[in-house]
């Protein structure tokens, strides 16, 4: 078998074992609040995977890859913000959690006004149509990579349509899960780099 082949096999194999995921943990899904928050009920271990895959995107790994090969060692202050935003955050969890809102918008309203609120949206649609589109891109890139017949563009729409199928089969109970399976692959990845 060519190695072409292969690797569009275990392609497709890997996205059939995100979507069983997003199936299978259809079945907790109740409320509002499983699909949203995953029911609030998120172990630590998931949390932590969730936080890994979601912060380590295509720009983590091909910008600062390339970081660290211009760089060196020096490229390790990369991610320092990042983990000194989580621990400056971390105190704030309690408070964010007996608080029993949905969203960073809800708490904004409540904190501030409702004028806090259409701000914070507008803000975080502005940003995550931004990251979001980049990552649909990056799958496209590489569905392109193993099939040079398909266009960038339809893989993109093929990318951002799966990634669209398997969040709304469960919502954040399929993502975190599907996360903590991506970031396991993306460990393996550096460590065999």
């Amino acid at each position: 078998m060519d190695p072409r082949t292969v690797q569009i096999s275990v392609v497709i194999a890997y996205l059939f074992a995100l979507l069983a995921v997003g199936a299978y943990k259809v079945r907790r899904i109740r409320t509002h609040a499983d699909f949203t928050l995953a029911g609030r009920g998120l172990s630590t271990f998931v949390l932590f995977g969730t936080m890994l895959a979601t912060w380590i995107g295509t720009g983590s790994v091909f910008g600062n890859s390339e970081k660290t090969y211009e760089t060196g060692l020096a490229a390790w202050i990369l991610p320092a913000g990042g983990v000194l935003g989580i621990l400056a955050l971390a105190p704030l969890a309690p408070r964010a959690r007996r608080f029993a809102g949905y969203t960073v918008q809800d708490i904004l309203e409540a904190r501030y006004a409702p004028t806090a609120r259409v701000l914070g949206t507008i803000t975080l649609v502005i940003a995550y149509v931004t990251i979001v589109s980049y990552q649909y891109r990056a799958g496209g890139a590489v569905i392109h990579l193993l099939a040079p017949n398909v266009s960038v563009e339809t893989a993109t729409i093929l990318a951002a349509a799966f990634v669209i199928l398997y969040t709304a089969l469960a919502g954040m109970v399929s993502v975190a899960y599907t996360d903590v399976v991506n970031g396991i692959v993306m460990l393996a990845g550096f460590l065999v780099a």
